[in-house]
């Protein structure tokens, strides 16, 4: 099972990820250019789902990435989006019961959940293109399910990752979900692989 650690020296081993982040980076702040670096990321999805190498790829192909990238952000804001909202929501009214940060973990799972399910989500829809499939959640917790002992460490580096590097921000959220993103679908593909080699044997 590839760590962390690993996916992310495969993925910055190459000298030109730094650029080709900071094209992503751009695209992400302007409206519907966004669409176009989701793009990108549900392109190292799909590449870390095939197997293949895991680096950032180069940029091309717009009218795929845009059309890619728009049914990965609906599929963002669905299932990592609208749970923090409502978490947030749910959080609200317990800022009147004055418990400090306290009030605050209810948030913990939605913010935990939110990168996993996306990405669940995304790698489910890439099968066949089918919306109804990101969106079955019986397979989608079970993929959690499976999975969820490699997704506590990476998900609490991203977050520290975010938040050291607020100062950059659109770079520092491009960047970190494009690794974490790629971790949590080799770990997708490692168990999914790991069950077929079981059935056949």
């Amino acid at each position: 099972m590839p760590s962390l650690e690993q996916v992310c020296k495969r993925l910055f081993s190459d000298s030109s990820w730094f650029l080709k982040a900071i094209v992503g980076a751009l695209l992400l702040i302007v409206p519907v250019a966004h669409f176009l670096a989701f793009g990108y990321l549900y392109a190292m999805i799909e590449q870390a789902r095939r197997g293949e190498d895991l680096v950032f790829p180069e940029w091309g192909d717009w009218k795929r990435l845009f059309l890619n990238g728009a049914a990965a952000f609906m599929i963002f804001l669905v299932l990592g989006v609208v749970p923090m909202l409502v978490a947030w929501l749910l959080v609200w009214p317990l800022h009147f019961l004055n418990y400090g940060a306290f009030v605050y973990l209810p948030l913990v799972p939605a913010v935990m959940l939110a990168g996993p399910l996306t990405v669940a989500g995304i790698y489910q829809y890439q099968k066949h293109e089918e919306f109804r499939d990101a969106f079955r959640m019986q397979v989608l917790v079970a993929m959690l399910r499976s999975t969820k002992s490699y997704f506590w460490v990476p998900t609490f580096a991203l977050i520290g990752f975010l938040v050291a590097g607020y100062p950059l921000m659109t770079f520092t959220v491009f960047v970190g979900l494009a690794a974490s993103w790629s971790y949590y679908t080799v770990t997708f593909r490692f168990v999914e692989e790991s069950r077929k080699g079981a059935i056949r044997h």
